[in-house]
């Protein structure tokens, strides 16, 4: 990694490297943009989000000068209206969500471009200029593209190249339109990697993001828009909550830490099946019934489960969709108590599922409370044999409840519920 491709993140004592304040852009007297406020400074990975339509696009071309809205629009102080096209590029570099480039240019003159601030008029490129742009193309991974034809790449190469093109502007300020369009998935990821990376080493990336799920995990704040406006700004944890994803995308979601990762993560709830007049109680176990839960919630379910043992990850999923569910001690026995409440919740629940769940001396009585299901489905992926591990005895039961039961695989689920 070469530091001159990212500068130093000094700010000093100097204003914010940029400052909106009460923004409004107008097309044909549509209101597009409303009253836009926030600052951004070095080291700063903001990503946009919001629906389409919300205005991201438009607020990243107001920033480079593109579109002319009323209100502030200042770069390290000064206001973006007093600055020439030239000196705009000198501060500010953006990536175009439209790749297409119909001019059979090589790739290396492509990028070349990105230096045109720097040339005086009809000044050819140095050999500064040629080793920045080399040293941004490696970065790129599209060295070894230089001397094809810019409009006989594929997509994401056209994309990378262009990325190339925007790193050689040597910019505080890079803007990103929707990067991944054009990418496939290794090199969606590899490019957020870039921007994270750039702004860690004193960069301000400003991006337009589509996925949420990349945004939180590639973003250090996220700005949430709505029809123009911006109606969340702050962390990923602080802006994406049930409450906003309800507000700007019109969804109902589950909002979670996701254990794996660490980061906030959600759930899109509903679907185009509802069955809030069926309550279900589903048995499980060891993971087994992690899939179970969502399906059941997406159908519109009422859901109970249990009885799962404390660190079980199937309780973990039940905390996340919020359904009640009853636990035990890790390598202990369930006991009376457990189940007597699992029993009462068999009885209240007009089906219970059994899931596809290893059987052991501690969970074996889950078997026994699945014998008061008024309606019982098994889902059967695995040969019960193989998950018995209490010398036959769990099987003699299981086998007991194949008798009156719904036996489906976990595909042929939706087929019964």
């Amino acid at each position: 990694m070469n530091p001159e491709i990212f500068g130093n993140g000094s700010t000093g004592g100097r204003a914010r490297l940029l400052r909106i304040e009460n923004l409004n852009y107008h097309i044909d007297g549509v209101p597009i943009l409303k009253d836009i406020s926030f600052e951004a400074d070095k080291k700063e990975f903001i990503g946009l989000i919001g629906p389409n339509g919300a205005g991201k696009t438009t607020l990243l071309k107001c920033i480079n000068g593109i579109n002319k809205g009323t209100g502030c629009i200042e770069l390290d102080g000064t206001d973006i209206r007093t600055l020439n096209n030239r000196q705009i590029a000198s501060k500010i570099a953006m990536l175009h969500q439209d790749t297409t480039v119909t001019f059979p240019f090589t790739v290396m003159d492509i990028v070349l471009t990105g230096r045109y601030h720097k040339l005086g008029r009809f000044r050819p490129e140095t050999t500064e200029d040629y080793a920045v742009a080399r040293r941004c193309m490696e970065y790129t991974d599209t060295l070894k593209l230089e001397n094809r034809l810019i409009n006989t790449l594929s997509g994401g190469e056209r994309q990378r190249a262009l990325f190339a093109r925007v790193l050689a502007q040597e910019t505080d300020l890079i803007l990103l339109d929707e990067p991944s369009a054009s990418l496939d998935i290794a090199y969606e990821e590899q490019l957020f990697k870039y921007a994270r990376e750039l702004s860690d080493n004193g960069k301000a990336v400003i991006a337009a993001v589509h996925d949420l799920k990349t945004a939180v995990r590639y973003c250090t704040r996220l700005i949430m828009m709505k029809e123009g406006r911006i109606i969340a700004d702050g962390s990923p944890e602080s802006v994406i909550t049930r409450e906003n994803l309800r507000s700007s995308y019109g969804v109902d979601a589950i909002v979670y830490r996701n254990r794996v990762t660490g980061l906030v993560d959600f759930h899109i709830s509903g679907g185009s099946r509802s069955r809030k007049d069926l309550s279900v109680h589903v048995i499980g176990g060891g993971g087994s019934a992690c899939g179970v839960i969502r399906q059941l919630f997406e159908a519109g379910c009422r859901i109970t489960a249990g009885v799962f043992p404390h660190g079980d990850s199937d309780l973990s999923c039940a905390d996340i969709f919020g359904i009640r569910a009853l636990a035990c001690r890790p390598f202990s026995e369930i006991d009376d108590n457990s189940l007597k409440e699992n029993i009462e919740l068999v009885k209240a629940a007009d089906m219970t599922i059994l899931c596809d769940m290893p059987f052991g001396l501690q969970n074996i009585r889950n078997l026994e409370a699945a014998a008061y299901a008024s309606e019982l489905i098994i889902i059967e992926d695995t040969d019960p044999r193989n998950r018995d591990f209490t010398g036959g005895k769990a099987l003699e039961l299981y086998n007991g409840l194949k008798k009156r039961a719904v036996v489906v695989d976990s595909a042929r689920l939706h087929e019964v519920i």
